[in-house]
């Protein structure tokens, strides 16, 4: 026992050193971890080590590195059940049903019609046609989610539409396939008869216990918990998973759908991910993936029988993907109208195979539908679905980034009912409740129209730098909270109105200095496929109601992210001593928590009066023309549906008879240029405000008035006339308008540029001490110099 547990560790070792040393190579190449993880259990495995004296020497140590990767993969499939976008996939369940039994149906079929051709080649003399039919169209229909959770998760392809539906349909039809791998177990099983008198009543008591169980345990997992309570979580989940294998149900199955149950909101969650994440990826992962193919001899593929073995392989392959390919593009195609091109990729996606496709193997050989060779044919095929998955998926991440930097990331391209993907950036807890309570109004009626994204913008300081170098701590926010430093002030503060709110926020944290944290916003923005990047403003409200810079670093660091910015940018001014939307933080929690029975916490001062019915948010937008203009407006109708805000459009207009007044003929002709450019504006402002008063001002979700002025003068008299009356302005940074009479003048007394005239005049001291100030850039598609440019600067 101790010899077979010394070789045991060197197998361990060894599989650990080789998929890291293929990795180390291939990663170069673009394939994800998982293919050197699987060569390296090739490689390792039977297939180098077979050798008699060996195995002799070693007490069958297969046998027990099997037996350890069955306790490992319990913890793996708890952490995949727990990366699963639970939010997504209940939002598009019946689009992730459809194209699952779809794709199942579809390989059922294929299975039943290449019957005849592959019954003589794969099954075993005697074997029952139908079921091996079944089995094999089992095979062939099945999804591994853990297997597309890895590659999505190595290529950064989980945030993205396709990579989202390609996961929620795999996980649909993985569980599809457990229940029918149940059934299947049930049908072969000799006692049939028994089990229909015994073990199914018996079974769902089980389940029943099984149910309550988590019930409880979910009840208990709530708040933030610290090292040893994760380990106390991770007990108590392996006792109610070895406890459902103890009574009959596989614990693969049993850890996924526990983590898939687990609760995200608060901290819990992203605590444990935090926690087990580099061990998971590190050990378990490589252990795992490795265990699955170390039973299986591929040596059988050399010799004269090989090229027909290798052969038949490659052709239960193309059934496979041929089945999910049709199954995926007569759903998606036809019904969703999605694009061909997406269409077929993502029926290649589902075509990755897993732990299950092993499971349909060994029932197979089990009940004697076909032999070692059979099995070892149908191993190679699972290698080669997986294979042709990875360079797929990475083709769809070169389409993604390449098609979000160089395609309009508004939000008026976007339009009001496709999902809004806000990143909203901070530096501190400061900045919190203003930054999510406008995300919680731009959600409108329903939580599927907001996809939120908290970025801690965290500075490089020596003290960050000492802990990063001493402790090795990983960059992320359960790795800083127990520090009691800025990091959990924040975290706290987001999982406070994520449990008050119901709003469901992703946080993320960055550590790097001003310099290079432009950077860092690009890239969550490219990697989330963010439409809306918010930004805080560089000053900060003190309690006199002055605007003061704590660090002229952060204006610095928002004028590099307008000049290249990779979607629509939005600069909030928050103004929490007055009536901001600090403010309406506690107005917005309170108006849900009348209609959802939930608590709010909050310290801050003067909160807005609060009515069961009436609205607590006073917005308007300010509409002179142009792009950035468009973009206010546009906002506005996002947050005009909520039922805590009254929305308002105000368009500005100059004198018509001044208007009509120009001199054109002192003009040159560079001018002229600008005049067209002008006149091609003020079109698109007017199609615009007519679709938009159709649908918004004619129902009534927004009012509209309008104000017309001569000069700069009276548009400031006109702008002053509106302080106090609302928590919020929505203005553009700039446009055609700058050059009209209507803003004469008004640029000479800018202070902040970046602000735009407008911006800059309502977020200045002397003009208005409340409501905040939102501005906005609306995404400009690079030209092919810009894009150059770009791509060198990134």
């Amino acid at each position: 026992m101790v010899k077979a547990f010394d070789f045991l560790t060197i197998e361990i070792i060894l599989i650990l050193v080789v998929s890291n040393i293929l990795h180390f190579f291939l990663q170069r190449l673009g394939q994800p971890s998982i293919i050197s993880q699987i060569l390296a259990g090739i490689m390792v495995g039977r297939t180098v080590l077979l050798n008699p004296k060996f195995s002799e020497s070693s007490g069958n140590i297969v046998d027990y590195f099997s037996d350890v990767v069955l306790q490992a993969r319990v913890v793996f499939m708890f952490i995949i059940g727990l990366e699963v976008d639970v939010v997504y996939l209940r939002q598009n369940i019946s689009r992730a049903c459809s194209i699952a039994l779809a794709s199942i149906s579809a390989c059922m079929a294929l299975s039943l019609a290449a019957s005849p051709l592959l019954y003589p080649l794969l099954s075993r003399d005697g074997a029952s046609r139908l079921l091996f039919i079944l089995t094999i169209g089992l095979f062939l229909s099945n999804s591994a989610s853990p297997v597309l959770v890895c590659i999505a998760t190595d290529l950064k392809l989980v945030s993205s539409k396709i990579g989202k539906l390609a996961i929620s349909s795999a996980v649909v039809n993985d569980l599809t396939a457990v229940v029918a791998f149940f059934l299947y177990s049930l049908q072969l099983r000799r006692s049939y008869s028994a089990v229909l008198s015994n073990g199914i009543p018996g079974k769902m008591l089980d389940l029943l216990v099984w149910v309550i169980l988590v019930s409880l345990a979910m009840l208990l997992m709530k708040w933030y918990i610290s090292n040893v309570e994760v380990g106390c979580v991770l007990i108590v989940m392996g006792g109610i998973i070895f406890f459902m294998e103890f009574v009959g149900y596989d614990n693969k199955t049993m850890s996924f759908l526990l983590g898939l149950a687990f609760p995200r909101k608060g901290p819990t969650a992203r605590t444990i991910l935090d926690k087990l994440m580099f061990s998971v990826h590190s050990i378990i992962l490589p252990l795992y993936f490795s265990g699955v193919f170390v039973n299986y001899n591929l040596n059988v593929l050399v010799g004269k029988a090989a090229r027909k073995m290798i052969g038949i392989a490659f052709l239960v392959s193309f059934l496979s993907m041929a089945g999910k390919v049709i199954g995926t593009v007569a759903v998606t195609r036809f019904i969703f109208k999605t694009r061909l091109r997406e269409s077929v990729v993502l029926g290649i996606l589902l075509n990755a195979k897993g732990y299950m496709d092993i499971m349909f193997l060994s029932v197979g050989l089990r009940y004697k539908l076909w032999g070692f060779d059979t099995a070892v044919v149908l191993m190679f095929t699972i290698i080669i679905n997986t294979f042709i998955a990875c360079p797929v998926a990475r083709l769809i991440v070169a389409w993604e980034r390449r098609a979000y930097r160089y395609n309009p990331q508004s939000l008026e391209h976007l339009g009001p009912d496709n999902q809004l993907c806000v990143l909203a950036c901070v530096h501190g807890q400061r900045e919190v409740p203003a930054m999510l309570t406008l995300c919680t109004l731009c959600a409108g009626n329903g939580w599927s129209l907001i996809a939120v994204y908290l970025l801690h913008l965290l500075e490089l300081t020596q003290k960050y730098a000492v802990d990063l170098m001493t402790n090795q701590k990983s960059l992320n926010n359960s790795s800083w909270e127990n520090d009691g430093d800025d990091v959990r002030q924040v975290s706290l503060a987001a999982d406070s109105f994520s449990q008050d709110s119901g709003l469901f926020i992703k946080q993320l944290t960055t550590l790097s200095s001003y310099k290079s944290m432009n950077e860092d916003i690009y890239m969550g923005a490219e990697e989330v496929r963010a439409c809306l990047v918010l930004l805080p403003f560089h000053k900060e409200q003190r309690y006199d109601r002055r605007m003061v810079c704590r660090k002229d670093e952060k204006r610095q660091l928002n004028l590099k992210v307008l000049q290249h910015a990779p979607c629509t940018i939005g600069i909030l001014v928050d103004r929490p001593v007055g009536s901001g939307m600090s403010i309406g933080m506690y107005s917005t929690t309170a108006s849900l928590r009348s209609a959802r029975t939930s608590t709010a916490n909050t310290d801050l001062e003067t909160p807005a009066t609060v009515t069961s019915s009436g609205p607590v948010h006073q917005i308007v937008a300010i509409f002179f023309g142009g792009p950035d203009d468009r973009e206010a407006a546009s906002l506005l109708a996002r947050v005009a549906p909520h039922k805590s805000v009254n929305a308002t459009l105000v368009r500005f207009l100059p004198n018509t008879e001044d208007t009509l007044s120009r001199n054109w003929s002192s003009r040159c002709t560079s001018e002229f240029a600008l005049i067209t450019e002008h006149d091609m504006q003020l079109e698109r402002d007017e199609q615009f405000l007519t679709a938009y008063q159709h649908r918004y001002v004619a129902s009534g979700i927004v009012t509209y008035a309008e104000r017309q002025v001569n000069s700069g003068p009276e548009t400031v008299t006109a702008l002053s006339s509106m302080a106090g009356m609302y928590s919020l302005f929505i203005v553009g940074k700039g446009g055609p308008h700058l050059s009209t009479p209507m803003m004469a003048g008004i640029r000479d007394w800018e202070e902040c540029p970046e602000l735009g005239p407008i911006g800059d005049l309502l977020a200045s001291d002397d003009f208005m001490d409340s409501g905040s100030v939102l501005i906005m850039q609306q995404h400009k598609v690079p030209t092919n110099k810009s894009r150059i440019h770009n791509d060198i600067l990134r």
